[in-house]
């Protein structure tokens, strides 16, 4: 990679739930590059992160990590465990927008950083059931988690077959007014460290210079007794060093990430972290600003931008 930068968060699936009156768990991550220029990463702690490589040139990538599992078996939870019939989060008294708003507006920030490079193509990595490239034409849809969002809206008469993941991603494009070319990589939320670092590789030697990815995921949701994935007192501190290796844009942090303990966690970004970690030079390659972190639902929220340096 050359220069980027880069956020994490759980906003998308929450995001996209908000506009609808519910919430869920989701997240998203991007990330973008461009030849002899800049590239920008998104990432949101939670579910996924991004990463993209560049010969001579900068990049820019952001990252957000969710709380809603990708095509996984686990589902982090749906509107009706979070808000209650007057629009306030369950337990708290406090209105769903209330938290949601500065989430979800980091997410819209890093992505439009996205567009901005003008890239000639986006790569939309995420975790789910298997690790397939899925074909430009398919579609996802938030109908399982109560609400009527269909991504992108304008589809082929066909079922759909994205995970969560990459649903979240080409809804949060589309609200943005991408409509180009977009690669569509789901990675299995049980891939190995060894398998997740080479399609990184793969992936961004694929992609080339004038592409910027956008990487979707989620980080535990087990953070208080009203999480998804109920209270585990090693969530905060998992959480902590997730965020420490994506502002830190550390590409051994990241793939020094447990599997087995993120998957005790209810966390399914590790997969695609690792993705982007098989992706980046190496530590310190770029600098990165922190947009958001929190956990407002009980689920790791972290958005971040990666400037990688020419």
């Amino acid at each position: 990679m050359g220069s980027a930068h880069a956020s994490s968060t759980n906003a998308a699936s929450a995001k996209a739930n908000s506009t609808n009156g519910s919430t869920t768990n989701g997240s998203t991550t991007n990330v973008g590059a461009t030849s002899g220029g800049t590239t920008n990463v998104g990432t949101t702690s939670g579910s996924t992160t991004s990463g993209s490589s560049e010969n001579g040139g900068a990049k820019n990538s952001s990252t957000e990590n969710g709380g809603a599992t990708h095509g996984s078996t686990k589902n982090h939870g749906t509107a009706s465990s979070i808000e209650d019939s007057a629009g306030m989060v369950t337990g708290t008294g406090e209105p769903v927008a209330a938290l949601t708003g500065p989430l979800l507006a980091a997410c819209e920030q890093v992505v439009a950083g996205l567009l901005a490079e003008e890239p000639q193509t986006i790569v939309v990595v995420g975790a789910g059931a298997r690790s397939w490239r899925h074909s430009s034409e398919e579609w996802g849809t938030l109908a399982g988690f109560g609400v009527a969002v269909e991504a992108p809206s304008a589809h082929p008469d066909t079922p759909p077959d994205l995970p969560l993941s990459l649903t979240i991603g080409r809804w949060l494009l589309e609200r943005a007014g991408w409509s180009g070319s977009v690669v569509l990589q789901e990675v299995g939320a049980t891939a190995s460290v060894t398998d997740c670092l080479e399609l990184g590789h793969s992936l961004d030697q694929q992609a080339g210079p004038e592409a910027v990815w956008l990487v979707v995921g989620d980080g535990s949701n087990r953070r208080g007794v009203r999480s998804p994935g109920f209270e585990d007192p090693r969530a905060a501190a998992f959480d902590a060093e997730v965020g420490k290796a994506l502002t830190g844009v550390d590409p051994e942090a990241l793939a020094a990430i447990d599997p087995v303990l993120a998957d005790e966690l209810g966390c399914v970004g590790r997969a695609p972290w690792q993705v982007v970690a098989g992706a980046l030079d190496q530590a310190g390659s770029a600098t990165a600003t922190l947009r958001y972190e929190g956990a407002p639902f009980g689920v790791a929220y972290l958005v971040a931008d990666w400037r990688f340096r020419a």
